[in-house]
């Protein structure tokens, strides 16, 4: 009988800059459970549990255009046009999710040591996909408005970096959205150096006070772009829809990337999302009904958290998306306060898997609203404030002793 071979696969030497995601990892952890989970960024189901499907026809059963349905980029370009983009259909790309647009990005710009700019904190995802292609990432701290365009001018000129990665609506995770003035002068930095933005875009939609500006993107008067969004969050996540929409001379390249990534989007998703984004009417009406929804569980949210954690932490209240960013008063362990409070019942963030490795991370939490009923909120909230006040006055008395 012949002994199976022990010897190990030779890998790509990138793989030893694979990370995997916190939140995956404790959404896999809760699936199958009763938790209150604060931890990902997931959409409420209640919101499409009596929702019928459009039908899909036999052509959708077929293999398809690389670049997506023209019905839904067609959909999606007039929708960036009334932004302020210059999107056709033709440098729109249907993506699988908005991640997927991210991962041919970093595909397109990014080679070991290449000098990258984002935001401290940042979308962890993304962290993930620069980080696996070895960019030497440079961060920048995001205030009320966004990050500084001096303090941008002044990174640019020292790194020469060729790309800025940027979520300046509604952040995932801080929640910021920065303001118009910070965008036009951020956007005249970017053309002054010649710099090619990343902007991620998917939570516009939701907001519960004003309109959010118009993304940085259009703003631009030379500098490249490529411009993320997706319809995750306003339609069905499950459909695992993006799109990318860019500089015309960064189209071709980002569509042969794609080719090579999946050949195409899954088309019957591609045909429900644009027979459901169809009616401009029927979309708005979903959009405002949705941003109520999320609305009043912000504001549930934002009420258990002034009697549970105002002793504790420091936050802003978000004018939109699907999370709130804790400031700890104290510093703490907060993986183990994730397992004190996982064995309660309840999942949350810990901030610190949102900085790359040379920032300072502070100690911060991210929690989700958009999920968790309001009944179960206050609750949840309860139990995590108990978990961190814990561990602080154990920190305490541990430097008391000491």
């Amino acid at each position: 009988m012949k002994t199976p071979s022990t010897t190990s696969a030779r890998l790509a030497g990138r793989i030893k800059h694979l990370t995997g995601s916190v939140a995956r990892d404790i959404l896999s952890r809760t699936q199958d459970k009763e938790i209150i989970s604060f931890a990902g960024g997931l959409p409420d189901a209640t919101l499409w549990q009596d929702l019928k499907l459009p039908e899909v026809p036999p052509a959708a059963y077929q293999y398809g255009p690389s670049e997506g349905e023209h019905s839904l980029r067609s959909i999606l370009a007039e929708r960036n046009n009334s932004l302020g983009l210059p999107a056709t259909p033709e440098n729109t790309l249907i993506t699988s999710g908005s991640q997927q647009g991210i991962d041919l990005a970093a595909k397109l710009l990014l080679e070991p040591g290449t000098p990258l700019i984002l935001e401290a904190p940042s979308y962890l995802a993304a962290i993930q996909v620069f980080s696996l292609f070895e960019a030497e990432l440079h961060t920048l701290a995001v205030d009320t408005d966004g990050i500084c365009p001096q303090a941008l001018d002044r990174l640019l000129t020292e790194t020469q970096a060729p790309a800025v990665y940027l979520n300046p609506t509604f952040q995932n995770p801080s929640g910021k959205c920065y303001s118009l003035e910070r965008r036009q002068q951020i956007a005249a930095v970017l053309d002054q150096h010649g710099t090619l933005l990343m902007e991620d875009d998917p939570y516009r939609d939701i907001y519960y006070d004003e309109a959010p500006p118009a993304p940085i993107a259009s703003f631009l008067k030379s500098a490249p772009w490529i411009y993320f969004a997706s319809v995750s969050k306003t339609l069905i996540p499950g459909l695992r829809l993006g799109s990318l929409t860019c500089s015309p001379e960064l189209y071709d390249d980002l569509l042969k990337l794609k080719q090579a990534s999946d050949l195409h989007s899954n088309r019957p998703a591609q045909f429900i999302a644009a027979s459901m984004l169809a009616d401009e009417a029927e979309r708005a009406e979903r959009i405002e009904g949705l941003c109520q929804h999320y609305r009043q569980k912000r504001d549930s949210m934002q009420q258990a958290l002034a009697q549970h954690f105002t002793d504790l932490a420091t936050w802003e209240i978000p004018s939109g998306g699907m999370f709130f960013w804790l400031d700890l008063e104290q510093s703490i362990d907060l993986y183990a306060a994730l397992e004190k409070t996982l064995e309660k019942g309840v999942a949350f963030m810990p901030g610190s898997p949102f900085f790359t490795e040379k920032c300072d991370q502070g100690c911060s939490i991210r929690i989700n609203f958009s999920l968790v009923s309001p009944k179960s909120m206050d609750k949840g909230i309860k139990i995590l404030s108990d978990a961190v006040r814990d561990l602080q006055q154990a920190s305490t008395c541990v430097e008391s002793i000491a």
